[in-house]
C-alpha cells in the first residue's frame, strides 16, 4: 500500500479586493478611518467588482469597519446579494498622529522625525500609531481566526492595501521588509488560497472591466 505524497487538503480562498478610489487615496494622505467618500471612479470600481464577483462564487463578503471600505462593499452586496459582515481587524494601519497627513507634508514640517522613522519604517511607528509589522501580525492574526472560522470556504474580503500586503507577505513566507514593494492599486483584487500546509497566490493587482471590457491589472490609482 502506497501513501499519496500530497493528501488533499481543504483550501480556504480569500478574494482580498482594496476599497474603491478616494480623494484621500489620490493626495497621498495617510489616512486609518476618516470619513472619506468614494469618488465617482471610486464607485466605478465597486460596480466593476460587483459584476465580476459571482463568477468567483464567494461564500461570504466581509468588510472593515472604514467608511470607504464598507462604502465599497455595500455597492458590492447590492449586486451579489451577500450581505457584509464586519470584521475589525481588517482595518487599515494605525498611524496615529500622523492622521490625514502627507509624506511630504511631514518630511517638510518634521524632518528630524521623519529621518527617525524611514531609516527603518518597518519597525518604526508612526508617533500614537503601529508599526508595519505589528501591522502585519495582526493580519496574520486575522486570518488564521477567518480560517479557523470559514475552513473551506471561499471568502470576499473588502479592506485596505495594508491588510492585503500583510496578508501576501504571510502566504508568501517573505521577509516583512518586502512589505512597500508590493503594489495594490485601489479597486483591485488579489486571491489567495490556504491549507494547513501550504498557500498560494494565484494573482494580484487585478482590476475587472477594463477599457476595453477584459481583465486588467494596470491602471492608475
Amino acid at each position: 500500500m502506497t501513501e499519496t505524497l500530497h493528501p488533499e487538503e481543504t483550501i480556504t480562498s480569500f478574494l482580498l479586493i482594496r476599497h474603491g478610489h478616494t480623494r484621500a487615496t489620490e493626495e497621498g494622505r495617510l489616512y486609518t478611518d476618516p470619513e472619506a467618500p468614494l469618488t465617482e471612479q471610486g464607485r466605478h470600481q465597486a460596480a466593476a467588482i460587483a459584476a465580476w464577483l459571482p463568477g468567483q462564487k464567494p461564500d461570504l463578503l466581509l468588510t472593515s469597519p472604514s467608511h470607504r471600505v464598507r462604502s465599497t462593499a455595500d455597492l458590492i452586496a447590492a449586486v451579489i446579494g451577500i450581505e457584509p459582515q464586519i470584521v475589525a481587524g481588517l482595518n487599515e494601519w494605525h498611524v496615529g498622529e500622523w492622521e490625514n497627513r502627507t509624506y511630504l507634508d511631514i518630511k517638510k514640517s518634521e524632518p528630524e522625525l521623519y529621518a527617525r522613522w524611514s531609516a527603518d519604517p518597518i519597525h518604526n511607528a508612526p508617533p500614537g500609531g503601529e508599526s508595519v509589522v505589528d501591522l502585519c501580525a495582526r493580519a496574520e492574526r486575522s486570518l488564521a481566526e477567518l480560517i479557523a472560522k470559514h475552513e473551506g470556504k471561499r471568502l470576499a474580503l473588502v479592506t485596505h492595501a495594508g491588510i492585503i500586503r500583510g496578508i501576501i507577505v504571510h502566504a508568501l513566507g517573505i521577509p516583512v521588509e518586502n512589505f512597500w514593494r508590493i503594489m495594490i492599486p485601489t479597486g483591485s483584487i488579489s486571491r489567495v488560497d490556504f491549507s494547513v500546509n501550504f498557500a498560494s497566490l494565484h494573482y494580484t493587482g487585478l482590476r475587472p472591466g477594463g477599457a476595453d471590457g477584459k481583465q486588467s491589472s494596470l491602471g492608475r490609482d
